[in-house]
């Protein structure tokens, strides 16, 4: 009982963390291999401990019984580190979640496992971009597969990581470590997207909950928190180390060409007086349901109105490639769409009142707002307008490969709780988070807390899609309990979320 498994990728980093050790501690390898050897004992002096507990548990009757297993079996309560007390697992009288489905012991972050979705792909064996999480959204799995379920089969890469690691099976992992079956289909389905769904007993249900609702279109992404993505052409995503001196950014230049009447070169000083200010989001391509890769931010840069009327760009063009300094030019877009926003288009040099930061591609990145963040290429040299065999296209949001509906349009998320945070009962929780469908306008947001089966809709009219909306729901509980907050969105074109974004937390 209570056994932990230990994940493929955490022992690997324990293995190469002891060989540092043993080489770089006085003592050698000798004092460092006592050390790992007393530990191991130490640890499984508790497991057997733990087991025998569990095993006299079984032996006793009637209320003794209960008391007991009630005792062993509650569900872990944790502190952060800013004091907020943390519990995953619903309360249920009969123990279900803990003591039958070993909750505790199952998912990605079980115990003993990845501490985080977040650090476990930085110790994969090959290098992987940062994930982000700048609005403390908890992540979940759903980080990772946006990206993986079509481009890299995270199914079958995942399996094989697992199933095939020593550690993972010496310590007692297998299918149901990560899997759920549901009972009405006998599908295996990932633990973690459907544990407090589906799974766990003990939450409790609100219809039509009611609350205060707001929003707004106007709230600030601060700079340090703006998300970033470095696509290179090898496609290993590292992030380069590139000068963001004034010299960098007074020499830089920008040539213009392709189908056009005056061809011609210039440096972002020569457009200084032309420049505009505009409040704009930058939405990831492949922003997760629930996710965080999203801004909205202060902006400053030129239309690309302004660089088209110099040009004099012919009619017969059909695209835009906009050509970075390491020569990526992977998502062009079709001059439909330059021609519907060129004056919102912007080539952006200034966030939030300062210069683009390194990340951010300094000294000037194309915005394309209502596209996919993949258009938005930095640190551009060349704009060409050209007569491409076929016209390319445009991402405005991810479609999922198997159903063909959209993964994240509409999308929401929720901000700054982790799962299963406490709250005092009786007492009011602003919840927060964005709500966005790219090119198309959000026109309603709609809350749940009884597991979608009713939903209370609120109106936020006609709203900018070159911005999000930002919406905040007061809610106030009145009994203890667990609870399970959905939110979704509505668009403009009748399209609703697919995969609502959750929030567990619980009341007492």
């Amino acid at each position: 009982m209570k056994k932990r498994l230990a994940a493929v990728v955490l022992a690997a980093c324990i293995a190469s963390c002891g060989l540092w050790a043993c080489a770089s501690q006085s003592g050698g390898a000798e004092s460092a291999g006592d050390g790992a050897a007393q530990d191991q004992e130490a640890k499984a002096s508790e497991q057997d401990d733990l087991e025998a507990q569990a095993d006299a548990i079984k032996l006793l009757q009637g209320k003794e019984k209960v008391v007991a297993a009630q005792e062993f079996y509650a569900p872990k309560v944790t502190t952060t580190k800013d004091g907020t007390e943390v519990q995953l697992i619903p309360n249920d009288p009969y123990l279900w979640n803990t003591a039958i489905l070993d909750g505790e012991n199952r998912g990605c972050t079980a115990a003993k496992c990845h501490t985080s979705i977040l650090d476990a792909t930085q110790l994969l064996p090959m290098s992987h971009p940062e994930l982000w999480n700048p609005y403390g959204i908890d992540p979940t799995i759903k980080f990772c597969y946006m990206c993986h379920s079509k481009a890299l089969f995270m199914q079958d890469s995942m399996h094989a990581l697992h199933m095939n690691s020593e550690e993972f099976v010496e310590a007692g992992g297998n299918c149901d470590s990560c899997h759920y079956i549901n009972p009405s289909t006998g599908a295996y389905e990932m633990w973690d997207l459907v544990k407090y769904d589906t799974a766990y007993m003990g939450i409790t249900s609100v219809s039509e909950p009611v609350g205060e609702f707001s929003f707004t279109q106007d709230s600030i992404t601060p700079t340090d928190q703006v998300f970033y993505y470095w696509e290179n052409a090898d496609h290993q995503g590292v992030t380069p180390d590139n000068d963001t001196s004034e010299e960098a950014y007074a020499n830089w230049e920008i040539s213009v060409g392709g189908l056009m009447q005056n061809p011609f070169t210039f440096k972002l000083s020569d457009f200084e007086d032309q420049m505009v200010e505009r409040v704009y989001k930058m939405d990831c391509q492949t922003n997760p349901p629930g996710g965080a890769y999203i801004a909205n931010v202060n902006v400053k840069g030129i239309p690309l109105s302004a660089i088209m009327e110099k040009a004099g760009v012919d009619s017969s063009a059909n695209a835009l490639h906009s050509i970075a300094d390491d020569g990526w030019d992977v998502y062009p877009v079709p001059m439909e769409y330059v021609q519907q926003y060129q004056d919102d288009i912007l080539l952006v040099t200034e966030i939030n009142g300062e210069k683009l930061g390194m990340l951010q591609g300094y000294p000037v990145q194309l915005w394309t707002p209502t596209l996919g963040g993949c258009h938005y290429t930095k640190r551009v040299v060349e704009l060409d307008f050209t007569a491409d065999p076929t016209e390319p296209k445009y991402y405005k949001g991810f479609t999922n490969p198997k159903t063909g509906e959209m993964f994240n349009k509409p999308n929401t998320s929720i901000f700054n709780y982790t799962n299963g945070t406490f709250f005092p009962a009786g007492q009011a929780i602003e919840f927060e988070g964005f709500a966005d469908a790219y090119e198309v306008p959000i026109t309603a947001v709609e809350i749940s807390l009884d597991k979608g089966k009713t939903w209370t809709r609120y109106e936020v009219g006609e709203t900018d899609p070159l911005r999000w909306v930002n919406w905040k729901f007061s809610f106030t509980p009145e009994n203890p309990g667990s609870y399970l907050l959905k939110v979704r969105a509505i668009a403009a074109d009748g399209s609703v979320s697919t995969d609502p974004s959750q929030l567990f937390f619980n009341v007492k």
